[in-house]
């Protein structure tokens, strides 16, 4: 069982074929959470205008009511005097079950992390270049899944 699932995620990655779809994503809302201290608050205003553009510019619909939500999260690692910050983008919205009872829920119908090392005097630079990063994989799968 452990071989076909690593020839699973094996071929998966070699053929970019992607856990995630963003099948019929036509509007979502942003929301972002901040646990670095260190990370200004224009960075995080950065981060909401990068988010918007890169969801227009696909044609999604953004500020909508029951709408999925696009969310970025940073969270700061201390490690032996390394400093790292990891940044997620996911996708979450509910949708119905295919069990019987068709019980709502909520998923995470897309992630992708980037997990960078950062110098504390260009924490706010790299943390714009790994955004541009995940916002990039995102619109690529968007792409790809149209």
């Amino acid at each position: 069982m452990k071989s076909l699932l690593l020839l699973f995620l094996l071929s998966s990655y070699l053929f970019g074929v992607s856990f995630w779809t963003l099948t019929g994503v036509t509007k979502a809302n942003i929301y972002i959470t901040n646990e670095v201290v260190s990370l200004e608050r224009e960075t995080i205003e950065t981060t909401k205008k990068k988010m918007i553009s890169a969801l227009h510019k696909l044609g999604i619909k953004t500020e909508q009511q029951d709408s999925p939500t696009l969310m970025i999260s940073f969270k700061e690692i201390e490690n032996e005097g390394e400093h790292y910050v990891y940044i997620e983008l996911a996708l979450g919205e509910e949708v119905k079950t295919l069990r019987d009872t068709k019980d709502p829920a909520f998923v995470i119908s897309y992630l992708v992390h980037d997990f960078i090392e950062v110098d504390s005097e260009e924490l706010n630079a790299e943390v714009l270049e790994s955004i541009d990063y995940v916002l990039s994989q995102f619109s690529k799968q968007f792409e790809e899944d149209k």
